[in-house]
């Protein structure tokens, strides 16, 4: 009687604890209008090239969107040694009046590099082509 008493606790407890653990699963909430998974904005796809002799210092490429209507999105771009610097930023409001800046920065948090485009319209379901001059603020050391 002993081992059927300890068998119906085990039981017990495994059907509570898979209970606990169930209550905190399911679907997220979806209340961001913003969020990209309930089909509102746009995104932006970004592909930096880096000469050589920059790509081997630099430490940190940092994207900004910022415009009229909208909270500034940043985003930090992935960048391999000798590869472009890349990364995508999501959940843009569509509209007119935006402004994206390129900045990448050493090791120390130096500023390298800035670069910047001004009055970008961003129209969901679109491509829009986006060029922008890399300016050297620092050179490396």
């Amino acid at each position: 009687m002993t081992c059927r008493r300890s068998a119906n606790s085990r039981l017990l407890l495994a059907l509570l604890l898979a209970t606990f653990l169930g209550a905190g699963c399911g679907a997220p909430e979806r209340n961001n209008p913003l969020d990209p998974a309930i089909g509102q904005g746009a995104s932006l796809t970004l592909s930096i090239p880096l000469p050589k002799y920059l790509a081997a210092v630099v430490q940190k490429v940092v994207a900004r969107l910022e415009g009229p209507g909208m909270q500034p999105l940043v985003k930090e771009l992935d960048h391999p040694p000798l590869g472009p610097a890349t990364g995508t930023i999501g959940a843009i409001p569509p509209g007119t009046g935006r402004v994206l800046t390129i900045e990448g920065f050493d090791l120390a948090g130096e500023m390298l590099f800035r670069g910047e485009e001004r009055d970008l319209t961003i129209v969901a379901g679109d491509t829009t082509r986006v060029e922008l001059d890399l300016v050297l603020v620092k050179a490396p050391g």
